[in-house]
This record gives C-alpha cells, sequence and structure tokens, in this order.
C-alpha cells in the first residue's frame, strides 16, 4: 500500500501536509473566539474573523487579494461614522450576549454577574473596520429617533444620510449590520433598556 508514517516523518508527503495544514486551521478557529453562545437574533456570541485571502498561482507567482473585512452574517458593532457620499459605514466589532451567555460571559470576563438588563457587550478589540453600504439596504433606528418619536423602542426607517446626522454620538447603543458579499445590505440600531 503507502509508506508507513514513520518512514514519511523524514519526507513529509502530501497528505502529511495536508493534515498538518488542517491541524492549523482547527487551532486557529478555536483561538479566534469562536462559540456557540446565545445572542439576540443571532449567530454564537463570538466576533467574526478577518477571512484568510485567496491565492492564485495563475501568472507565474502567487498574488494576493484584499482580505474579506467581514464575513458573511449578521454582526453587532458600534458605528463609528458613516459617510453617506461614499455610501461607507466605520464600525467597531463587538460581541453581545444575552441570557445564560451574558452571564457566563461576564463572569469570563469579571464583571457584575449576572449582568444588570440580562445583555452583556464584550469589546475585546478597538480594531475599526469601513465596508460600503448597499444602495437599497434597510436602515432602522430606535433609542436615535426617540426625540421625535417619543419612544426609544420603536423602530423607524432611516436614509443613510439621516443616520450620519446621528453620528458622532458618544453611548449609543449598537447595532446589527448584515453583511453579504463585503457589502451591508442592512443596518438596524439594538434597543437596550
Amino acid at each position: 500500500m503507502g509508506q508507513p508514517i514513520a518512514a514519511s516523518r523524514a519526507t513529509p508527503s502530501a497528505s502529511w501536509r495536508l493534515l498538518s495544514l488542517a491541524a492549523a486551521l482547527l487551532i486557529a478557529a478555536a483561538l479566534s473566539g469562536c462559540s456557540s453562545s446565545k445572542q439576540t437574533g443571532g449567530a454564537g456570541g463570538a466576533t467574526a474573523t478577518t477571512v484568510a485571502p485567496p491565492t492564485s498561482t495563475t501568472g507565474g507567482g502567487p498574488t494576493t487579494s484584499e482580505p474579506v473585512v467581514l464575513a458573511d452574517g449578521r454582526h453587532p458593532v458600534y458605528l463609528k461614522t458613516v459617510d453617506p457620499d461614499r455610501r461607507t459605514i466605520t464600525f467597531d466589532l463587538i460581541q453581545f450576549f444575552t441570557g445564560d451567555a451574558a452571564t457566563k460571559a461576564a463572569a469570563e470576563d469579571h464583571k457584575e454577574s449576572p449582568p444588570p438588563n440580562d445583555y452583556y457587550i464584550r469589546n475585546v478589540n478597538p480594531r475599526l473596520r469601513t465596508l460600503p453600504v448597499r444602495a437599497d439596504a434597510p436602515i432602522t433606528v430606535n433609542v436615535l429617533a426617540a426625540q421625535s418619536t417619543g419612544s426609544a423602542t420603536k423602530d423607524v426607517s432611516v436614509t443613510l444620510a439621516k443616520l450620519a446626522t446621528y453620528f458622532p454620538n458618544r453611548g449609543t447603543p449598537p447595532f446589527w449590520i448584515t453583511v453579504e458579499q463585503g457589502e451591508v445590505v442592512k443596518i438596524a440600531q439594538q434597543y437596550l433598556p
């Protein structure tokens, strides 16, 4: 059949390199903070990670494209700036936990546990990211529109230009952005009691 494993250690075979690569990817996934925590309306409470860029060997050598800023899906963020002229948002990716996951995450961070109001926000990385916003992306706010609506819980549809008028604004609740193929396709403010 094939060579014994002991013999292949001296000269790594393609299968050994593939196995090593798979192990490295598993370790990287584990270190990226992936978890199965509950969070309101979304996937786990872990931050999304930057996806490794694809490589190509056509044309005589490896070339690399820009890395993906944020994986497809729904992500909790703090909006930092909104640029309606360039149709972009700049944000800080966070982790948003509720219920038992909030209690566990707060305890892990040596914060009040269970946390007040049954939610906990973790922000361990101040890195800012910028993504384009699709022209037809629905945008809703609630707390930011409370002065005009009289209710902090009522979702109000706004344009990207209107959203920009609220920033910079410290102390606003987080937003959820939905990303598809490197573009924001939905923005929704998270109500916090």
